[in-house]
């Protein structure tokens, strides 16, 4: 077998609260808050105005996913 390549996939914004740098997918109940959810979609009716809560803040905001 060969040499082994690995996919890193973020999903990545900025708070609007407090600034800060979020990868999304580091969100502990991402994937159950978000089901069906597949990377790397965008543009449908579940990636656009997603719901999001900020892990530093606090902040509820929503973000539209692209790849």
């Amino acid at each position: 077998m060969g040499i082994r390549a690995t996919w890193i996939i973020s999903l990545d914004c900025t708070c609007p609260g407090c600034n800060e740098f979020v990868d999304l997918l580091d969100l502990e109940d991402f994937w159950e808050d978000h089901p069906g959810l597949h990377p790397p979609e965008h543009s449908t009716k579940r990636t656009n105005d997603m719901p999001v809560i900020c892990p530093e803040c606090g902040w509820e905001f929503d973000v539209c996913c692209e790849y």
